[in-house]
């Protein structure tokens, strides 16, 4: 199985939103990381957030979802100037270990990057994700705090466009 193959993200819709929530995990990462069901529900009720797939040429692969940056998760009050969050990135179980949620990691902060007024990047990741957590930082995200749930924040400052 190749994993040189373009990498795409296509809006979950109608035709592929059943095979998306289908998607497995490696056994043992659900305790670091929702199924696919919640951030496509999350993007039904919080403004701006936006679920999409991810694919490996024409072979789904995982999903990735992103929006504004609400700390705290305060929904309730405006989310935060400049600041969007990667709220999710899965790559299912076959296709792990191949260099592709490295590759749609990157893929995803520069799409975010080229997003209008985009300052910083936030993501949360549990602190017991020691791969995860390697992966962030070797793509420059830096801890910048802790949530209520003890998960860290890593963020990663976007550049003044020109």
């Amino acid at each position: 199985m190749t994993t040189s193959g373009a990498l795409t993200f296509r809006a979950v819709d109608i035709t592929n939103y059943y095979p998306v929530m289908k998607l497995e995990m490696v056994p043992g990462q659900e305790k670091f990381l929702d199924s696919n069901a919640w951030p496509l529900a999350e993007a039904v009720y919080v403004a701006g957030f936006t679920p999409e797939a991810v694919y490996l040429d024409e072979i789904l692969i995982g999903l990735v979802s992103w929006g504004p940056y609400y700390p705290d998760y305060g929904y309730e009050k405006p989310p935060e100037k400049g600041s969007l969050i990667i709220d999710h990135i899965m790559i299912a179980a076959p296709f792990q270990g191949r260099g592709l949620g490295r590759r749609t990691t990157e893929m995803l902060v520069e799409k975010l990057r080229a997003e209008p007024d985009c300052r910083r990047i936030v993501l949360m990741v549990d602190p017991r994700n020691s791969v995860a957590e390697k992966l962030y930082l070797s793509l420059g995200f830096v801890r910048i705090g802790t949530t209520h749930e003890d998960d860290l924040i890593m963020a990663i400052d976007v550049m003044a466009k020109a």
